[in-house]
């Protein structure tokens, strides 16, 4: 059994990598349990349950290369903790975490739930790959620097903007852009209070614009905030 997730094709062992630091962040004890697998690896997994005792632990043959561990674009993990390695509100956070990267998380799937599993691929199906169809050529971090950019994602990282440096660098990840830019904006007004004021004026929750920049405000002018405010939210 390999666990080595320099097996991997580079980029999920770079998801993989920053998948365990996520982990590491939130306080669990993940590691990796498995990688790549070879043809007889993968038969000998597809046999129990079947020709051999135990559970069913996957519907792909080995012989038929139908299971993305064998073109090096899955992994699986394990809580480090022994009698609770498979537990699975564990498992459900790490799958959240997972998917956050843009992993796909096994334990998401109606027809046969994987907990342990994780895989990314480029949008190939086994099909595909069995056709000859590649995954995109991957260039290796050291040889794409964009320090300004590093630089950047570094800042953004220390303001709890970005969580994650591998989902923004070296290429960013598209479909987590609309958080990304909410984030930005609330940051941006928490540092700009006149652009807050303009905010809730064009809200129509505050109408004295100067009153409020000055802060010139009372105690029933605040009371009138609150009051509009809640009726704003209700209505949302």
């Amino acid at each position: 059994m390999c666990r080595d997730i320099n097996e991997l094709h580079p980029k999920v062992k770079e998801l993989a990598e920053a998948l365990l630091e996520l982990c590491k962040r939130e306080g669990l004890n993940i590691k990796i349990g498995e990688t790549y697998r070879t043809v007889e690896r993968q038969d000998y997994l597809y046999e129990q349950g079947r020709t051999r005792p135990g559970n069913i632990v996957t519907n792909a043959r080995g012989s038929s290369m139908s299971s993305y561990h064998q073109w090096r674009l899955a992994f699986d993990i394990y809580q480090n903790i022994k009698g609770a390695e498979y537990d699975s509100n564990i498992l459900k956070r790490v799958g959240k975490l997972g998917q956050s990267i843009g992993l796909e998380w096994g334990g998401s799937w109606s027809s046969f739930s994987d907990t342990p599993h994780f895989q990314y691929t480029f949008g190939l199906s086994i099909k595909d790959l069995n056709l000859g169809k590649k995954p995109p050529e991957y260039i290796p971090t050291v040889e794409k620097i964009d320090q300004e950019y590093e630089k950047a994602v570094n800042t953004l990282i220390e303001k709890q903007i970005i969580n994650i440096k591998n989902a923004w660098y070296p290429q960013p990840t598209v479909r987590y852009t609309a958080q990304l830019v909410e984030k930005i904006s609330l940051e941006l007004i928490k540092l700009d209070y006149d652009l807050q004021i303009k905010i809730l004026n064009n809200k129509g929750i505050v109408i004295e614009v100067e009153k409020w920049k000055k802060q010139e405000y009372k105690e029933e002018d605040i009371k009138a905030l609150i009051k509009k405010v809640a009726v704003y939210l209700k209505k949302q």
